[in-house]
């Protein structure tokens, strides 16, 4: 009799035992939902972060970029001037600026045609002071050759590589024959308009 009254009890409890399981289940499953929300709003977040440009490393690549435009202009060659012709196999005085001084401790030497290796020009400010400068290429260096010749500048302040900089300006060689044939058809031209001139001018004084 007593084991047929537990057994009722038990049997009555089983609704409450099933309720509770349930409410068991759906908790878990509420807090997997929110572990797995709480997962991917946190991986969002990362990934905006990471996404997120560095200032400094912005920073850095306009600074780097900004020296890089000004080392661009620490050196240059005033002449001879972009695509200017010059006789091939003579010599050439070359010339031009820089951002050097007599106490930087920096210098400017000349290529041609990529032939190393570079050549000392000479301070024209001063001793030491290369913010003018001049240079007289020769054959025994490297003789010009007909057609486009390629003069680089370089500017360097002892062993500093962050202090190089370069200049160059390309030149059309001429040949011996090209040069006279031009320097001839300049004077020609120069005695033409003279004499056109003076014809002018005699016209205009015997009019009046």
């Amino acid at each position: 009799m007593d084991y047929s009254y537990d057994m009722i009890r038990f049997t009555r409890r089983i609704p409450s035992y099933n309720k509770l399981y349930s409410s068991l289940n759906a908790g878990i499953i509420i807090l997997i939902q929110i572990l797995l929300c709480s997962g991917i709003l946190t991986n969002m977040t990362y990934a905006q972060v990471s996404l997120k440009p560095d200032p400094s490393a912005i920073n850095n690549s306009n600074t780097t970029t900004s020296q890089s435009q000004q080392r661009l202009h620490e050196v240059k060659i005033t002449s001879p001037t972009k695509g200017q012709q010059v006789q091939a196999g003579k010599d050439l005085a070359i010339s031009g600026t820089s951002g050097g001084n007599a106490t930087s401790g920096c210098q400017v030497s000349i290529i041609v045609n990529g032939i190393k290796p570079y050549q000392k020009t000479t301070p024209s400010g001063g001793t030491n002071d290369y913010s003018k400068w001049s240079f007289m290429l020769t054959p025994k260096y490297n003789p010009l050759k007909e057609g486009q010749n390629k003069i680089t500048a370089k500017f360097s302040c002892g062993n500093d590589p962050r202090s190089v900089s370069h200049n160059s300006v390309n030149v059309t060689g001429l040949s011996t024959n090209t040069t006279t044939s031009i320097v001839n058809t300049n004077q020609l031209q120069k005695h033409q308009n003279q004499q056109s001139s003076s014809k002018k001018f005699k016209n205009e004084f015997h009019t009046s």
